[in-house]
């Protein structure tokens, strides 16, 4: 494991260094992606966080937290959920797809 100073060249070898798999980081990359086309598709909705929430029975400061990526701390299942209130249709792909 590399200390505190030394520099992964690639995302993929800090999240080895952080005793991830493949399939663990692809979750990641893909729950990002799908973040950032959630927030795309709500600003182009002109809808704020607040009427997001509403739609899904939460509350403004939780969509406010996906959107800023923090994808540990989101489920999949609420990503979906904001995806079906927001009409937008969702692709997940594989890992051989994805690479």
């Amino acid at each position: 494991m590399k200390t505190k100073t030394e520099r992964f060249k690639t995302s993929r070898d800090f999240g080895r260094g952080l005793g991830l798999s493949d399939l663990d980081m692809e979750l990641i990359r893909q729950k990002k992606r799908l973040i950032e086309k959630l927030r795309a598709n709500r600003t182009k909705k002109g809808l704020s966080q607040a009427d997001v929430a509403g739609l899904i029975g939460s509350q403004q400061p939780t969509i406010a937290r996906m959107e800023s990526g923090q994808v540990s701390e989101v489920s999949m299942d609420f990503l979906l959920k904001v995806a079906l209130a927001l009409d937008m249709p969702v692709t997940i792909k594989t890992l051989e797809e994805a690479a």
